[in-house]
């Protein structure tokens, strides 16, 4: 179905190139790499392509890493994989990320391009992973990943993937009013007037005050309110199919404890792959 697309992409790129020569759009479709078996990390790739239909980056040029099918996105710095973590990384990502999801599913959705990066660094924070329209990027592919702990890893890594293919799925939108809606706080000045502000301190408790499992990928947030970077639906949507595939029941009475609109929020995500894909998620047991 990717490979459809890809075709029927070009052939209207090669169309608009006949119909309009003065155009000056541009459009650079980031090349792929090659499939071989020369190399183990080689083969690797070839085995995501073959299990997955998506294409494995881990070289590339910097026009490759910032270019989005609709615009430039603020680039976050990086810097390149580290050749003899690749296997290692995609390894973990198979057996511990993809494998929630039947393989059928993840053939369908997992995104056509993913970049790998050792370090991907915004302007406050060193970030596990970033999504945008025509990649996504996936950080710690270094040393990094032999340091860092496996099961948060594990967890920030199917929520990104979630986060990207949610972009194609159908909007949760019970779960998105509960998300949005619940992480609004807001003060009144003297004069009556309300301001909706979208930071919180570091301190403060996420779960129990507004039913969010983690802060914002990119960053969290302090007094200032520098890293004013938002837990956006779409990722509070990947850390809840993250929490319900791995958190113990205990675990999640925790937090139920804390807000009742942890178990709202959970039931939904559970619901909505249900009725669109006829998935029931897997879950953790004591």
């Amino acid at each position: 179905m990717k490979n459809i697309i890809i075709f029927m992409l070009l052939c209207f790129i090669s169309v608009s190139c006949v119909d309009n020569d003065d155009s000056d759009i541009k459009l650079d479709v980031p090349s792929q790499p090659e499939l071989t078996d020369k190399t183990p990390v080689d083969s690797k790739i070839k085995k995501m392509y073959e299990n997955y239909g998506c294409f494995i980056h881990y070289e590339f040029t910097k026009e490759e890493f910032t270019y989005d099918w609709s615009t430039h996105f603020s680039t976050p710095s990086y810097s390149p994989a580290k050749a003899d973590k690749v296997v290692d990384v995609l390894d973990f990502i198979e057996e511990k990320v993809l494998s929630i999801f039947p393989t059928e599913f993840c053939q369908k959705y997992v995104p056509l391009n993913i970049y790998l990066t050792d370090t991907l660094m915004g302007l406050y924070s060193d970030w596990n992973g970033h999504a945008v329209n025509s990649k996504l990027i996936i950080g710690r592919v270094g040393e990094q990943f032999d340091e860092l702990d496996k099961d948060e890893l594990r967890d920030a890594w199917i929520s990104i993937f979630v986060e990207r293919m949610l972009a194609v799925w159908p909007y949760p939108t019970d779960f998105a009013i509960i998300s949005d809606a619940g992480y609004n706080p807001s003060s009144i000045l003297s004069n009556g007037t309300v301001i909706t502000y979208q930071y919180v301190a570091a301190t403060t408790d996420m779960v129990a005050t507004y039913a969010i499992l983690k802060f914002g990928r990119r960053g969290k947030y302090n007094a200032n309110g520098r890293n004013m970077y938002t837990t956006s639906y779409a990722q509070d949507f990947g850390d809840y199919v993250a929490f319900i595939a791995f958190k113990k029941p205990s675990e999640k009475e925790t937090y139920y404890a804390k807000n009742a609109d942890v178990k709202r929020k959970v039931e939904l995500v559970k619901e909505y792959f249900l009725e669109n894909f006829g998935i029931t998620l897997p879950e953790a047991t004591e």
